[in-house]
């Protein structure tokens, strides 16, 4: 497969431009989602996915999931939250600077205006991936190149409910992400990160080593397949 991103190697020569905006772009892989399902589809055969990458990272109790689903639905609901959360992301990411914030003004001013973003250059957002040997769909939040550190990044978005909430590892879905890029594009990158919007606050996560997220995801894939009684 042709590598996408042969032009990569140049990023660092446009550190500091005005605009974060080089029209270089991460091609679409053929896959189908359907939202109301929320399962994923190889295009060129029709086969579906039997796994998504957020069904293999999941090693919470029933109770626990039960608890979440709880809250999921409403106009209080974290789904709706965080899917209003991710779109303005993605909208700035796009080029619009203004995206509706509509019931999230709260969440999405402190990050749409957070000073990270005015050296960040997008590669791709909300974009699928999969992992055919698995059977493995999934969609990353972001990639690009920050011009600060010159380093590439992968960057998963969370949205919280409260501005105190607890940070959790995310290593393992960041991890089956770039596992998919190498697979599917032939590059790595640097670095990835997970941003944190809260009600009030956006906080931009520490480092998270290329190595230790695919060796969690490697982990969670195993310890996955054994609850399903799947041979790997």
């Amino acid at each position: 497969m042709k590598n996408p991103f042969t032009r990569w190697q140049h990023c660092t020569a446009l550190k500091r431009r005005p605009h974060a905006w080089s029209g270089l772009k991460l091609d679409p892989l053929p896959i189908y989602r359907d939202e109301e399902s929320h399962k994923y589809y190889w295009e060129p055969t029709g086969e579906e996915f039997s796994y998504s990458t957020t069904q293999a990272c999941n090693n919470k109790t029933p109770e626990a999931l039960a608890n979440i689903q709880r809250y999921r639905y409403g106009p209080n609901g974290w789904e709706a939250r965080g899917n209003h959360v991710h779109w303005s992301l993605e909208q700035k990411m796009l080029g619009y600077e203004n995206p509706d914030v509509g019931d999230y003004g709260e969440w999405i001013e402190p990050l749409l205006s957070d000073p990270f973003w005015e050296n960040f250059e997008p590669f791709a957002v909300e974009y699928m991936l999969c992992d055919l040997e698995k059977s493995v769909g999934g969609q990353l939040d972001l990639l690009g190149y920050d011009h600060d550190s010159d380093r590439l990044m992968l960057i998963d978005l969370k949205s919280q409910s409260k501005a105190n909430s607890r940070s959790y590892s995310t290593d393992a879905q960041l991890g089956s992400y770039l596992e998919a890029l190498e697979k599917h594009h032939g590059f790595t990158v640097d670095v990835c990160k997970t941003v944190w919007a809260r009600p009030g606050k956006t906080t931009i996560g520490k480092d998270q080593p290329v190595d230790e997220c695919r060796k969690a995801w490697h982990e969670a894939w195993g310890n996955f397949m054994e609850r399903e009684g799947v041979p790997f």
